[in-house]
């Protein structure tokens, strides 16, 4: 089931109604958009939402009509209860599983009871097209297959679990739209999907045995990226803890009540301090003793009166690492502070925590090209965020991860991008995998790190 992180806590739906006939399966081809004419669904066919949803819902009877075989050693059975395009404003009949026709609206789900999937075509699908593009609605169909695969698989585990395992399936069924020509997409559309998951994720706090939980920001790109990487053999091997879940709950009451956003004072004050100390733990430790020195200065700047580096004004750029003079320095007064205001807290923290990436290679002696230089930044910005997580510098440390920091992080990489970023660094989607990378498994891969 796809819910808007604010709808969460009334996502679940009454299982009722009866069944439309049973459409028959789209042949099997070699590439290239399934044959449409044999989808019908209930609703208007004219909406150009429902009309990419036709597209994507053939080429996912397409697609798991050859997968499934392979996974499961059973063959697949197309959706038997039929395609519901709702518009929950209207005064037409609710869809199997729903009692009222309101209940779509801000959701998609499939319902196994009734082996149906039904969307809100009138307000979910068109304001996710708006905000992220054409290709978020095939996303968010194949979500809702891989509700229908596990349906038939007869998988169980936590609500979280089977939600992040439907994520893996979309990824993966993505990686097949892509390199099959289903429908054109780039890095740039990879980086708005993306974006789209991050919007359909759990409100900060919610635990993962929650029955409702469908994962974080962070669970939920993890998993598709996961099957977009892996397939969908990895994404069956999905159980209970198995990838791990990062919801976490709220620690004080003080933390809940701000959302877990600090000021952007003590963000700007105090976490450059915390990456220093950091470096000054683990630097010794991947260079066999030797101590980490410290950066010469760090810079909040006007961008009215930019900084210069190397002899050159740093004119026109937001965040950057300065190697000649050593020194990380920031857009004080425009673009951080926005970032703040978008992203939160931790956005801020995990952009500053890259630069010093950046400083800890140049002193390690780096040689790679600015993409891959980038890309082990963002991951030691990730193997930071885990030692912030784990509390491993009690003597020297004070910060705490609050629920959604994460996703905050994440959401810094994709989404806050200047002109010419995707050209010099490489696509959101590819630098929030490497920030992953560094959270799960810490400095040491970052150090090799390639896409």
């Amino acid at each position: 089931m796809y819910v808007r992180a604010s709808a969460v806590a009334a996502a679940l739906l009454l299982l009722t109604a009866c069944a439309a006939p049973r459409p028959q399966a789209p042949a099997d081809g070699d590439g290239g958009p399934a044959d449409t004419s044999t989808i019908t669904i209930e609703g208007d066919v004219s909406n150009p939402v429902n009309q990419t949803a036709i597209q994507a819902i053939a080429d996912l009877e397409r697609y798991w009509t050859a997968q499934f075989p392979e996974l499961y050693d059973e063959e697949y059975t197309p959706i038997a209860g039929g395609y519901f395009a709702v518009d929950p404003s209207s005064a037409g009949p609710a869809p199997p599983c729903a009692e009222d026709v309101s209940e779509v609206g801000g959701n998609a789900y499939y319902c196994s009871t009734k082996d149906v999937v039904a969307w809100d075509a009138e307000g979910l699908l068109p304001e996710l097209q708006s905000k992220f593009g054409d290709f978020v609605i095939p996303v968010v169909m194949a979500h809702e297959w891989g509700h229908a695969v596990q349906a038939r698989s007869n998988f169980t585990a936590r609500t979280v679990t089977r939600e992040l395992q439907a994520d893996c399936f979309a990824g993966a069924w993505a990686r097949h739209a892509q390199d099959d020509n289903v429908f054109d997409v780039n890095a740039a559309d990879l980086d708005t999907a993306l974006a789209g998951v991050l919007e359909l994720r759990d409100t900060p706090g919610t635990s993962k045995i929650d029955p409702n939980a469908h994962g974080s920001g962070f669970d939920r790109v993890s998993a598709f990226q996961d099957g977009y990487d892996n397939g969908v053999t990895r994404c069956k091997d999905y159980r209970d803890d198995e990838p791990m879940v990062f919801e976490l709950p709220f620690s004080t009451y003080e933390d809940a009540a701000s959302g877990g956003d600090a000021p952007y004072g003590s963000v700007i004050n105090g976490v450059p301090y915390d990456i220093e100390d950091y470096w000054t733990h683990v630097y010794p430790e991947v260079t066999g003793g030797k101590p980490w020195p410290p950066l010469h200065n760090i810079e909040p700047f006007d961008p009215d009166d930019p900084p210069s580096c190397g002899g050159q004004s740093a004119d026109g750029y937001a965040l950057f690492y300065c190697i000649p003079e050593d020194y990380v320095a920031w857009d004080n007064v425009v673009a951080m502070p926005e970032v703040y205001r978008q992203g939160g807290d931790y956005a801020v923290a995990t952009l500053l925590a890259t630069q010093w990436g950046l400083a800890a290679l140049t002193r390690l002696g780096d040689q790679s090209d600015e993409k891959t230089s980038t890309l082990r930044g963002d991951c030691l910005a990730g193997a930071y965020t885990a030692s912030v997580i784990l509390h491993n510098r009690p003597d020297t440390s004070s910060f705490s991860i609050s629920p959604g920091d994460l996703d905050e992080g994440i959401t810094a990489l994709l989404v806050f991008r200047g002109d010419g970023d995707v050209e010099r660094q490489g696509a959101g989607w590819a630098r929030v995998k490497a920030f992953r990378e560094g959270v799960i498994n810490g400095v040491d891969p970052c150090l090799e790190y390639r896409v």
